[in-house]
C-alpha cells in the first residue's frame, strides 16, 4: 500500500479554511474529504481537491457520499459541483 503524502503548510491551511465552512450538506462541523479522480485506493489526490462533509455525509449516512453516493448526488450535486462551490466560498473569504 502506497504511503500518504502529509500535507504541507500551504495545504494544511488550506484544509482548515475548507473544514472552517462546515459541512456543505448541512452546516454541521466538518471533515475533509478527498476527492478521487484519476487515483487508486492507496494514492491521496491533492488536498485542493477537497469538499467539506460532516461525519454523518461524509462516511456513515445513507445519504453519504461513501455509502450512498447516488443519493448524495441527487440531493447535494456532484463532487465537483460541490468543489466549485467551496473554492468560490474560500475565495471570497479571502
Amino acid at each position: 500500500m502506497a504511503k500518504k503524502r502529509v500535507a504541507n503548510k500551504k495545504e494544511k491551511e488550506h484544509l482548515a479554511k475548507v473544514a472552517s465552512l462546515g459541512c456543505f450538506c448541512c452546516g454541521q462541523d466538518a471533515e475533509i474529504h478527498h476527492i478521487r479522480k484519476h487515483t487508486g485506493m492507496g494514492l491521496r489526490p491533492s488536498h485542493y481537491e477537497t469538499i467539506p462533509l460532516c461525519f454523518v455525509h461524509h462516511r456513515t449516512g445513507k445519504d453519504s457520499i461513501h455509502l450512498g453516493k447516488k443519493l448524495f448526488i441527487e440531493k447535494f450535486g456532484t463532487e465537483q459541483e460541490i468543489l466549485e462551490i467551496t473554492k468560490e466560498r474560500i475565495k471570497n473569504e479571502s
